[in-house]
């Protein structure tokens, strides 16, 4: 069984008592004259044992106190070493720490405190707030440490301290210290400098701002699901973040998109940034919507982020704009045949003058095979006259000149010399405008009718009908004012 060095002390006392009392009782009787004689002998006999057994408790008590006052020194040392490694410890850690008495008084800070505030270990033991930092300030900090006493609980509150470098963020955590006995002694506290996190926080506010205000689409993926996704996806495809925790993002994917999606996400997964690839996602009303997604992989903590716009309305636009150029391409092929088939020469030009279209009859005319080398200037391929073949006809009135101003004309009666081949034509040209919605000439469309055989057959009838009409005895007579008259010869 063990006993404290209080109750060795006491026990010892109380043993010395004893023999003290005993060893006066002892005295007390020898001095007495009517004493036993014979007994003298014992009581000196006792008498010295009881001394003898003094000293000894003495001796023993020494030891004792002795002992304990090695213990009570190594228990010192043992404290000291103790709080000195305590202080190198809190010395060395990021976040300013103190301790203080309940009357506010500073028992023990680190040097990280001590640097935020100007001061150092020795310097504040023994001094309050009050008197190193602004009333204001000492006054809010004191009725902080009030309410962690009153309270008995850990009290967590934001500071900015000014500091050298600028304004830093602490989070602070006041708690209360207790002593053997259980009663609160001292008020401890921690900071922690935030400013970087309070930074990081601001831009990731900043970002989920514009994330969540983006009109384009923007989703963070991960494994089989999106962790995240805008409004923009929302407005979009009509999925919450809750449907999509619930959904695997490949499953939206059109059937017949899936090959190409499943290849695409398989490049993303090796490390590869994927630009415009276009594919179609269900609308949760199951309808599909195409978007033209750009994509790029953390691979570190495997999340895909990508960012993706809405292109339906453009990719339908553009099929109904390739179906109409398919159905215009048809159709120019139809006219082409029937272009093509028709007895005279048909020319079309643009606005520029310059010939687009020109069918066989107009080649053949023209001796030229290619459209495009096809003049709309007349003069640059014949000489033209009036059918008399004397009177040189005016460019500016032929009809493919008078359509760009406008115009329709039918039937023009030119006759067309070619000096290289040194022969003529006889034709009827006519022309009309092509006019657009803002009433603008965007080309014009001439026909050209070679009439030359039809003259020369007339020609000929006439000159056998002259002959014929001799043979049978008729003349022709002409009076100004009266119908011609035929009348047999004499």
């Amino acid at each position: 069984m063990n006993i404290s060095f209080g109750k060795k002390i006491f026990l010892g006392f109380i043993i010395n008592v004893v023999i003290v009392i005993a060893a006066a009782w002892i005295f007390l009787a020898r001095i007495n004259s009517e004493r036993d004689i014979t007994i003298d002998a014992k009581l000196e006999a006792i008498e010295i044992g009881l001394f003898a057994l003094s000293i000894l408790l003495l001796i023993v008590v020494y030891f004792i106190i002795r002992s304990q006052l090695k213990a009570k020194e190594a228990a010192q040392k043992l404290l000291e070493e103790n709080k000195q490694l305590l202080q190198s410890i809190i010395d060395n850690t990021s976040n300013p720490i103190f301790i203080k008495k309940l009357n506010g008084e500073y028992l023990l800070i680190n040097k990280n405190f001590g640097e935020l505030f100007g001061t150092t270990n020795e310097r504040i033991i023994g001094k309050t707030d009050l008197d190193f930092l602004p009333k204001e300030i000492a006054e809010s900090y004191r009725s902080s440490d009030l309410e962690v006493a009153k309270k008995l609980v850990e009290l967590k509150s934001e500071e900015n301290i000014q500091q050298k470098d600028g304004a830093h963020t602490y989070i602070a955590v006041k708690f209360p210290l207790y002593d053997s006995t259980g009663r609160i002694y001292a008020i401890g506290g921690i900071s922690t400098d935030i400013t970087e996190r309070k930074k990081l926080e601001d831009s990731l506010k900043a970002t989920d701002a514009f994330f969540n205000m983006s009109f384009d689409i923007f989703t963070v993926a991960k494994n089989d699901h999106f962790i995240k996704i805008n409004a923009a996806f929302t407005n979009t495809l009509g999925y919450t973040q809750k449907d999509m925790d619930e959904i695997k993002f490949m499953d939206l994917t059109h059937p017949d998109d899936r090959t190409t999606s499943d290849q695409v996400l398989t490049e993303i997964l090796k490390g590869k940034t994927v630009i415009s690839f276009k594919n179609r996602v269900r609308h949760k009303d199951g309808s599909y919507r195409w978007l033209d997604w750009n994509s790029n992989i953390d691979l570190k903590e495997g999340i895909i982020y990508s960012a993706a716009r809405d292109i339906t309305e453009t990719v339908e636009l553009g099929l109904e704009q390739q179906k109409a150029v398919d159905e215009l391409y048809e159709n120019e092929e139809k006219l082409r045949v029937i272009v093509e088939n028709i007895g005279e020469g048909v020319i079309v030009a643009n606005a520029d003058k310059k010939v687009i279209l020109a069918n066989y009859m107009a080649n053949d005319i023209f001796g030229i095979e290619e459209d495009d080398k096809i003049s709309m200037d007349l003069t640059t391929h014949f000489e033209l006259y009036f059918p008399d073949e004397k009177t040189i006809f005016p460019a500016q009135n032929l009809p493919m000149e008078r359509a760009f101003n406008g115009e329709v004309t039918d039937d023009v009666d030119v006759v067309l010399w070619d000096p290289a081949s040194r022969e003529k034509r006889r034709v009827l040209i006519s022309g009309r405008p092509l006019i657009d919605q803002d009433n603008n000439i965007v080309a014009a469309v001439i026909t050209i009718k070679d009439i030359s055989k039809y003259k020369k057959m007339e020609e000929e009838l006439e000159e056998t009908e002259t002959k014929y009409r001799k043979l049978i005895g008729f003349k022709n007579e002409e009076k100004e004012g009266d119908k011609d008259k035929k009348k047999p010869l004499e």
